[in-house]
């Protein structure tokens, strides 16, 4: 009788042994080499893993290069870094895009001159392994000799991939392309154009919908300088074609964005969309920030224009930033604030309802009070939502934008802070900083990678944080992919593999017996050592042969070298031992020259098995000792032994048997 159960479990810890500084005033060197590093991105992997991009001036003009980094921070490939392109490229660089799919490849879109004249984009997908899959100069999603800067790049959720970017050849549209996975144009040889007669569009996002479809978001201009500027909706279908209709959804329509703004377009996870930018459509000189959030099927779930996350007077609420909690629906924005001069800086927030409706009061919450005037300056604001946490990062310079320091803080959903201190220094080093990119594992560590002028023009650092607001200890688990228990006779066999350790010192193996569960009497039956820290599969196992009869529970105590701990989710196993001593027919019978013999006992026993030649003479002895209740199994193996009959005789308690077997040769 063998009984099998399976399941997945994720036990997480903290790890002490990691590439990831824990001290802010080193941190983690991507890459800084002769000339310039500029404008990184980052892409998490599906084991808390990354990939940081980078444009990089080290053989004279602007190349692009990528690193993978394991969730501890190791390099995973050349030191500094893999070498994308080293196609032509201009003077000066405009921005571009980098995501990981489903399969742990990244996924990285530019443009560059290679064509000759203007900048076109080319897009290319590199195995966690760093191949070229999509060939080794990627593949030209656009056509035409015109101006088509900053693509961008989304997953479907077939798998497929949509790009956009601008096109500009007198008036400026959105194009299209969808890819395969195997970098097959999906929507023809000529990218889709979204365009207009008398508007300009700019600054295409686009975010995953349902269905192989996504949602495309970008800004639309009117007018002389400086020009209306407005926000656009539209969702496309599986084949280019648009699903709201050629005008779309408005997000924004008072037409009082600064025309150089770009829209802060996130997923909502359920196939929608938020929007985040700030206007003046008071007509004061004062900036406001606002968000909306826009349905699968083109509804907009907050008031037209936008929900304005705080009513403050004589303020100005810049860059916000959207941290979005898919349980319950709500909205969280968080904005730069500052005095009507702009020479104070702070940060502020909102909360909102699944409706828009403003939760923190009418001004917001202040998280960073205004500075002293001209002697703080705060940019790259960026937020994230884990673990019903928000975790929010910015740089935090002097007013001239020298000398920056990184900065983070992390509030519960009521605003109060979490972290030791509320304000956590990422990277204290004081040179200038640049275009700083985060983002979020699955584990909820947050990563930080920006432009760095510590030691020359600018090189690429990058920094962990965990969400206890440690540096340097990223919380990745010991991932048990089985956990399996199989009922072999009287023993219970434990089997259970992990496909990553970090810091593990090994595993308790505990048991309860289910009729006694009320009173949760677990009880320590063994200890299995562990691997460590490993991202190499492991394998254990371990026999439980004092097996009582009845359900039994079985679960894993996992045990940090810190002496931390977590448990595994249980498993139940029956167990049903026999109700007669019975001496089975050894099988196979003739044999040559081995043979098994079988036999099962009701209850705790004292057992003789031995065996006899015709005469009576006792050959050997195969068993001769006390056993629990259960089935038994035994060889006998008789090679020096004649062709014949042989008696095998069982005894166990008060009862006795013997039976005939047959050796032929």
């Amino acid at each position: 009788m063998k009984t099998l159960f399976l399941l997945t479990i994720a036990l997480l810890i903290n790890t002490s042994f990691a590439q990831w500084s824990t001290d802010p005033n080193t941190n983690l060197k991507i890459c800084d080499v002769a000339g310039e590093q500029a404008l990184a991105k980052i892409a998490m992997t599906s084991d808390g893993g990354c990939y940081i991009s980078w444009f990089d001036t080290r053989s004279g003009s602007y190349n692009v290069y990528l690193q993978r980094l394991d969730p501890f921070g190791y390099k995973q490939w050349a030191a500094d870094g893999l070498l994308i392109s080293n196609n032509p490229q201009d003077t000066w660089i405009t921005d571009y895009d980098l995501i990981c799919d489903q399969n742990d490849n990244a996924v990285i879109v530019f443009s560059d001159i290679r064509s000759g004249g203007l900048l076109k984009p080319f897009a290319y997908m590199i195995s966690p392994t760093g191949n070229f899959l999509w060939g080794a100069n990627g593949v030209d999603i656009s056509t035409g000799d015109n101006f088509q800067p900053s693509p961008v790049v989304t997953e479907t959720s077939d798998g497929n991939f949509v790009f956009a970017w601008i096109s500009s050849d007198g008036s400026q549209k959105i194009a299209l392309q969808k890819l395969s996975a195997t970098g097959q144009k999906l929507w023809g040889t000529t990218p889709i154009l979204i365009q207009s007669g008398t508007e300009d569009y700019s600054y295409p996002a686009v975010v995953k919908s349902d269905n192989d479809q996504v949602i495309l978001v970008h800004t639309v201009q009117t007018g002389g300088f400086p020009p209306q500027v407005r926000i656009r909706a539209h969702k496309l279908d599986l084949n280019g074609q648009l699903v709201w209709g050629s005008t779309g959804v408005m997000i924004q329509d008072n037409g009082q964005m600064a025309f150089f703004q770009v829209p802060e377009v996130e997923s909502d996870g359920n196939n929608g969309a938020l929007i985040a930018w700030y206007d003046g459509r008071a007509m004061n000189n004062l900036s406001s920030s606002f968000i909306q959030h826009i349905s699968s099927a083109g509804n907009l779930y907050f008031p037209a224009n936008g929900a304005e996350g705080s009513l403050a007077a004589e303020r100005n609420k810049f860059s916000p930033q959207v941290a979005y909690n898919s349980a319950t629906q709500e909205t969280y924005l968080f904005w730069i604030e500052t005095e009507p001069n702009q020479n104070q800086n702070g940060i502020c927030g909102q909360k909102f309802s699944p409706s828009g409706n403003r939760i923190w009061g009418n001004t917001g919450m202040v998280f960073v009070p205004l500075s002293a005037p001209n002697t703080k300056s705060i940019s790259d604001l960026s937020s994230h939502m884990g673990n019903n946490q928000i975790y929010i990062f910015y740089l935090d310079s002097q007013a001239s934008g020298l000398n920056s320091m990184t900065m983070g803080f992390a509030c519960d959903t009521t605003g109060g802070f979490i972290w030791s201190g509320n304000f956590v220094t990422l990277s204290n080093a004081t040179q200038e900083k640049l275009q700083m990119e985060t983002a979020m594992d699955v584990y909820k560590n947050c990563k930080l990678v920006w432009g760095d002028k510590r030691f020359d023009a600018s090189g690429i650092y990058a920094q962990d944080i965990n969400p206890s607001g440690q540096l340097g200890q990223p919380v990745i688990p010991v991932e048990l992919t089985t956990f399996e228990a199989v009922v072999n006779n009287n023993e219970v066999i434990l089997n259970w593999t992990t496909s990553t350790e970090t810091n593990n010192r090994g595993f308790e193996i505990e048991r309860l017996i289910s009729e006694n569960s009320l009173a949760q009497n677990w009880e320590r039956i063994g200890y299995v050592e562990g691997n460590g820290t490993t991202t190499e599969p492991k394998n254990y196992n371990f026999i439980d042969k004092e097996t009582p009869e009845g359900k039994v529970q079985y679960r894993l105590k996992q045990i940090d070298f810190d002496g931390s701990f977590n448990h595994s989710n249980t498993i139940e196993v029956e167990i049903n031992y026999p109700d007669d001593y019975i001496l089975f027919q050894n099988y196979p019978n003739p044999f040559n020259p081995v043979t098994v013999i079988s036999f099962q006992i009701p209850t705790k026993s004292y057992v003789s098995l031995k065996i006899y030649d015709l005469l009576g003479n006792e050959i050997t002895t195969l068993v001769d000792e006390e056993k629990n209740s259960g089935v038994y199994s035994v060889n006998f193996d008789a090679p020096k032994y004649a062709s014949g009959i042989y008696f095998y005789e069982f005894k166990a308690g008060d009862f006795r048997e013997t039976k005939t077997m047959l050796m032929l040769k």
